[in-house]
């Protein structure tokens, strides 16, 4: 599980000191917003090239490769003095990360079944959200006391001691028999994908909650710190109780899944992320802006992803079980790459945080809700969890 905290790492330590990070670097904090949806972008078309390399090497040799690169990359981080060169950094650390991301959910699908696997994609996600819980508060104590380069020499320090981990203690999850041959690169790896309907249909999903998320991470910081005036540690206990509320929901989220099943609570969650949209609407033209005002649709959205993610990861693969490296790169290249361009686009905007969020869910996941893949029913159950 230690396997995707690398990705929230890269982006949740250092958001308390994303203003002093501006001042050092000479620049706004718009350009420093950029390095969040930066290193997302390149992890998330990091994963189409990863991906065959995991189908096709081994998900061992690929994670070590990709967390030794993130410790490479945070290690520049400290040292770059120019924000081109930590857009370096960043990238650098975006490619190990996905790496290390795409092996932990290809290697549950190596070996278990495709509900039990949504179970574990749950646990997992509950898991990878225990680091925004926590690394804020560690990032804003270590920025107060050390500098915010401090945050990427912890960084750099924990991925040394993953890769050392993964050395002494991770086995190989993929059969040599089970392993892609000819060519790494091949269109009719990608074709069955591509072509499958209900693939944009997951990915689309996931593109828009991530969006929706990655427009709230790269905001908060400007409103609760920069307009509200609160202290970073302030900023990491709203940030930590937010990622509680995830955590509660991702741990609820597999028991959920064994009643319901995978269909009917990925449409719950986008329901709830619809709500978050509504709130957010409401909360922009009615209320003046607070810290519970901004956060409260925030927590909706994160119940709403929460429950909606695992099962929709592990619909989008059931078709794709000997190819599932694959699938699962081209699943995060558009969700990930997609959902970081997305934000980009909507931060770039003069449009509210607030509204840009409730633009993505009133405008993309209502839509979603009245189009099921392969059914002309959108309210068809999982017959596989029955």
């Amino acid at each position: 599980m230690a396997f995707v905290m690398l990705m929230p790492m890269g982006i949740d330590i250092y958001l308390p000191a994303l203003p002093d990070m501006g001042r050092d670097f000479s620049s706004s904090i718009e350009s420093l917003q950029v390095s969040i949806t930066l290193f997302l972008f390149v992890a998330g078309f990091g994963q189409a090239l990863i991906g065959p390399l995991a189908d096709r090497f081994g998900r061992r040799p690929v994670v070590l490769a990709g967390v030794l690169g993130y410790a490479a990359g945070s290690l520049l981080g400290v040292f770059a003095q120019e924000l081109t060169l930590f857009y370096l950094a960043r990238g650098i650390q975006g490619l190990g990360a996905c790496a290390a991301s795409l092996v932990a959910f290809s290697a549950v699908r190596d070996r278990f079944s495709p509900v039990q696997g949504a179970r574990l994609y749950s646990y997992m996600n509950g898991a990878l959200c225990v680091v925004p819980a926590l690394a804020p508060a560690l990032g804003g104590f270590l920025a107060i006391h050390l500098g915010w380069r401090s945050t990427f020499v912890f960084m750099a320090l924990f991925a040394l001691l993953l890769a050392g981990a993964i050395a002494l203690r991770f086995d190989e999850t993929l059969a040599p028999g089970r392993r892609a041959g000819g060519p790494i690169y091949r269109w009719h790896r990608y074709a069955p994908v591509l072509s499958s309907g209900s693939f944009y249909y997951y990915a689309g999903l996931a593109l828009a909650g991530m969006a929706m998320i990655l427009v709230f991470v790269a905001s908060a910081p400007v409103i609760l710190v920069e307009r509200l005036g609160h202290s970073p540690m302030v900023f990491s206990l709203w940030f930590g109780a937010n990622a509680m509320v995830n955590i509660v929901a991702f741990v609820l989220a597999p028991r959920l899944l064994d009643r319901l099943g995978r269909v009917r609570l990925m449409r719950i969650g986008m329901w709830v992320l619809v709500a978050s949209g509504v709130l957010n609407l409401l909360g922009w033209a009615l209320l003046p802006l607070g810290a519970l005002v901004f956060m409260l649709p925030v927590a909706t959205l994160t119940i709403g992803f929460s429950l909606a993610l695992g099962a929709t990861l592990s619909l989008m693969l059931e078709p794709f079980a000997d190819r599932a490296g694959t699938a699962a790169a081209l699943f995060g290249t558009l969700q990930l790459s997609g959902g970081a361009l997305l934000a980009t686009l909507l931060l770039a905007t003069p449009l509210p945080a607030q509204l840009a969020m409730a633009l993505i869910a009133i405008g993309v996941v209502l839509p979603l809700l009245y189009w099921a893949p392969g059914s002309s029913n959108p309210h068809d159950g999982d017959s596989s969890a029955r």
